[in-house]
């Protein structure tokens, strides 16, 4: 029989060590193993073989793990003494400061930087889910809008985004606060925090913990249910219990988010692409510095013209020569790492483009740049399932906190009952460039044809200011006004005239 969500939370209460379990990050198998349906067995159409349950052991990567992978500087090439290094001798009497640089690259950063912005380059859209909503919904709507506007929730929700590909998971907890306005903060690993998520029987969030240290370096334990926030401390003796408030929502006021990180499934294509960049770059300064090469027979006093040495041969033969003397380029390596340098991209989705790369000349085509970015849109579309419920109760949170908020401030005595009315849809929109002068104009055309409105012509503008719908409004009106001031104008001119 399953257990109620009330059991479950105590029980997690009464042994507060529980709180603290969770399911580990893991990249990789430590070993293989097979189990009775093992590739390879025979079987007829028709026949049944027993079911065994997975026996796979993976490895577990720690989310510190994950800081260091971001920071080039802590990646693993850098303290990997078998990698050839550049040495560097500053000069003294004795050659005594001898430094061995490697040499990291910022893959993992660069990764989550772009897979951040194919998902979050664009607004939110939000929709009315009812067909014909009253006044008073489409009325509360807009004021639901401009309120996440001014609370910057798509920046919340885009920092959300960053942190997940970063750090594996994140937390976007909604409050209070004193003056009983709902705010929002971004709860990671990277500022000392740990999310401990725990389900019940189906699966489904039945208590949030936050695990983390005060200023005096005393842990807590931060737990949310559907009512209640409960305060552990362990001050030497274990966690005790230290406070329980109410924390004013209908559901536990955290969104949270876990998943790989961007570049997961290429993480060790980057550390081979690191280590055979190292290898490049000693071979070149050991062998790649060149020489000039001269041959004949010169004088000791050289003239100088136009500041290059002039040197003149006197042998009989007149044979002398000089020429620079270039190394030859290991091809193969160089080769390896451009074929390493796309494995990166085609594994993290990830496209990356540099000024080279794009041709100033010629027509390039709006289906071309697309194709150019197939990798990052199908990723990013891949993430908008992903992201879904996510946003969907932070959309359920902030409104339920704002409909509050809009209570105390007396602004809206009703705005509770109203709000609970309001059924809102947001998605995120996948980013991608694109001409504004084209966009535009199809603004246009559609605005002309009658397929959308001239109020989305004017939200969707890209040069349209915000208040843009007013500035129209009463241009119009300064327009009415001097019409008829015109009219009385021509018609004194009419009656001068008989």
């Amino acid at each position: 029989m399953a257990r109620s969500r009330e059991d479950i939370v105590n029980s997690l209460l009464a042994n507060p060590e529980g709180l603290l379990l969770k399911k580990p990050f893991t990249r990789g198998s430590s070993s293989y193993s097979s189990d009775d349906m093992a590739e390879g067995d025979n079987a007829v159409i028709g026949k049944k073989v027993k079911v065994s349950l997975p026996d796979i052991d993976f490895k577990v990567i720690p989310q510190s793990k994950f800081l260091k992978e971001l920071d080039p500087e802590s990646h693993e090439v850098m303290f990997d003494q078998n990698v050839p290094s550049i040495c560097v001798k500053l000069r003294d009497d004795t050659y005594s400061d001898i430094k061995f640089k490697h040499i990291a690259l910022p893959f993992q950063a660069r990764i989550r930087e772009k897979q951040t912005l194919s998902l979050c380059g664009n607004p939110r859209l939000f929709s009315m889910l009812d067909k014909e909503p009253t006044e008073t919904q489409s009325k509360n709507f807009l004021r639901f809008k401009q309120g996440w506007t001014m609370r910057n929730q798509d920046g919340k929700t885009n920092q959300a985004v960053f942190k997940q590909k970063g750090l594996g998971d994140v937390g976007l907890l909604y409050y209070f606060d004193t003056a009983g306005r709902i705010k929002s903060r971004i709860i990671s690993y990277d500022d000392g925090y740990v999310l401990i998520p725990h389900n019940d029987d189906n699966g489904d969030r039945v208590l949030e913990c936050i695990y983390y240290k005060d200023s005096d370096g005393i842990e807590h334990i931060d737990s949310y249910d559907d009512t209640y926030m409960y305060r552990m401390a362990n001050t030497g003796d274990g966690f005790r219990l230290i406070s329980k408030t109410t924390h004013g929502f209908s559901e536990i006021p955290m969104a949270t988010k876990r998943g790989d990180v961007a570049w997961n499934g290429v993480q060790n294509i980057i550390e081979a692409y690191e280590i055979l960049y190292n290898i490049f770059l000693v071979i070149q300064k050991r062998h790649g510095w060149g020489i000039l090469y001269v041959r004949g027979k010169f004088k000791d006093d050289a003239k100088r013209i136009a500041g290059s040495i002039i040197l003149n041969d006197t042998s009989i033969d007149g044979k002398g020569s000089a020429e620079f003397k270039a190394p030859p380029t290991p091809e193969g390596i160089l080769n390896t790492l451009e074929s390493l340098y796309d494995l990166i991209q085609i594994g993290s989705s990830t496209t990356f483009l540099l000024p080279k790369d794009v041709k100033a000349n010629g027509d390039v085509s709006g289906l071309a740049i697309m194709l150019t970015q197939s990798l990052d849109l199908e990723g990013a579309n891949k993430s908008l399932s992903d992201w879904q419920n996510f946003l969907d109760k932070c959309v359920r949170l902030f409104k339920e906190g704002f409909a509050k908020e809009l209570v105390n401030s007396g602004e809206n005595k009703n705005a509770i009952t109203e709000f609970q009315d309001l059924h809102i849809s947001a998605k995120f929109k996948v980013w991608r460039p694109f001409s504004e002068t084209e966009y535009n104009n199809m603004l246009c055309s559609m605005k002309n044809s009658g397929i959308i409105s001239e109020v989305t012509a004017i939200e969707k503008n890209t040069i349209a200011e915000a208040d843009e719908l007013m500035r129209i409004q009463k241009q119009k009106q300064d327009q009415a006004q001097q019409e008829p001031a015109a009219q009385v104008d021509v018609n004194n001119g009419l009656d001068n005239q008989v």
